[in-house]
């Protein structure tokens, strides 16, 4: 199989999953930041109110992404 060397083929091609795998921008951090901080605060503020258990744990959802969208992005600078 070879592979002609010239311009990508027509039409619009779809960005790779790993592209939004991978935070570049320090803005990212900053809400990843805001997610973690907001969901941990968030979680902790409803258990302390007696809100339902799926309430306590959907807010405490919120600070999983934030971590994952941090770690992300120190992971994507610890790779350049």
């Amino acid at each position: 199989m070879t592979h002609s060397a010239g311009p990508p083929t027509s039409g619009r091609r779809r960005p790779d999953l790993r592209h939004w795998l991978r935070p570049q921008s320090s803005r990212s951090v900053v809400l990843g930041m805001c997610m973690s901080v907001g969901g941990l605060a968030g979680g902790v503020r409803s258990a302390m109110d007696g809100k339902g258990i799926w309430t306590i744990l959907g807010i405490f959802g919120v600070d999983i992404p934030g971590v994952a969208i941090g770690v992300g992005y120190f992971v994507n600078q610890a790779d350049r």
